[in-house]
């Protein structure tokens, strides 16, 4: 078989592993979050695949965060059809919000809606 190059893929020996420095990878990371940059672009201009830069990019993420950073979670929500009277009380970062009383399915839909 003949790749484009004109060589006897067959033959040749498989690519080595790359060796990316921290420092190197840094500069690539942050290549790929300058605005308009593309992950697929970046990995390219690197010579790297998009999977690679994008583990980076996680392991980035993750490293700026810390081990302290709070994981937003969301819990599942079941909606009866039938309305019942009660609370139901919505904590969010930055505010709360309550509903009193009667709560059928549509009224619950806009709210959490609303909160989004």
């Amino acid at each position: 078989m003949v790749d484009r190059d004109g060589e006897d893929s067959a033959v040749r020996a498989p690519a080595k592993r790359g060796y990316w420095t921290s420092e190197r990878r840094q500069e690539i990371v942050a290549a790929s979050f300058e605005p308009g940059a593309s992950i697929n672009e970046v990995a390219e201009r690197f010579g790297i695949r998009a999977n690679l830069l994008s583990s980076w990019r996680r392991r980035h993420a993750r490293d700026r965060l810390g081990t302290k950073a709070k994981v937003t979670r969301f819990a599942a929500v079941r909606v009866k059809a039938m309305a019942t009277d009660g609370t139901i009380e919505i904590d969010q970062a930055n505010r709360v919000v309550r509903i009193h009383g009667r709560v059928d399915a549509g009224m619950l839909r806009e709210v959490l809606a609303a909160t989004r």
